[in-house]
């Protein structure tokens, strides 16, 4: 096998770079959602900072990859836009509310801040996640992984939405905290799930160019 094609390539080296970091990103994340949601007296002032940091520099990675290389949409602009407006969101909300806390207090501004950046990030999830499909970076069993994880995710929060709505007088009953509690956690296993495979599906070689796509019969 040639050298261009194998892991002596420094485009191969900072690809499979790229990927360990965002996955290593995601999975500091995941765990730490996971000990504090296990045990609240583990959670410190700014941690909501600290996660959502470990996701806006997890999806950077993802983006652009490093030095060029290793980004899971091909540096498509579509998908890069969508990837760093999802990391971006989070850590721009956390910031309004911190230097804004008189807007708590304005049931316009509560409302907003607190369903706007959900929207918009689900939105701009869902573009990435079917971007990084179509792109084919990923392996063929994996490009939509990522898809369907945040479909299993997200489905959840709504259901649980739904839930809310219906139940507004017993959400204090046990199967009801169950159930919320599953729901979230969902999603911090679904980042977890993400960055382990982004870990051991790290490229090794060059991947193979797609084959040519036939776009007329061919003439008779």
């Amino acid at each position: 096998m040639p050298a261009s094609a194998g892991a002596d390539d420094p485009t191969v080296r900072d690809a499979r770079l790229a990927w360990i970091i965002g996955g290593s990103l995601l999975i500091a994340r995941a765990a730490l959602t996971l000990i504090m949601s296990g045990s609240p007296v583990l959670g410190f002032p700014g941690a909501g900072f600290v996660l959502d940091g470990l996701w806006a520099a997890a999806l950077s990675v993802f983006a652009f990859g490093v030095r060029g290389h290793g980004s899971v949409v091909a540096r498509r602009p579509l998908g890069v836009v969508a990837l760093v407006t999802a990391a971006a969101v989070p850590l721009l909300t956390d910031a309004m509310w911190s230097v804004g806390a008189s807007i708590a207090g304005d049931p316009t501004w509560a409302f907003a801040l607190g369903n706007g950046p959900i929207v918009l990030s689900l939105g701009a999830l869902i573009v990435a996640t079917v971007v990084i499909g179509r792109a084919g970076v990923l392996p063929p069993r994996l490009r939509w992984v990522p898809l369907i994880v945040l479909a299993v995710s997200a489905g959840a929060q709504i259901v649980m939405s739904i839930v809310a709505v219906s139940l507004a007088d017993n959400l204090v009953r046990p199967d009801v905290t169950a159930a919320y509690f599953f729901a979230g956690a969902l999603g911090t296993l679904g980042v977890l799930l993400l960055g382990i495979l982004a870990i051991v599906f790290a490229p090794r070689e060059a991947p193979k160019p797609a084959p040519p796509t036939q776009v007329y019969p061919p003439a008779s």
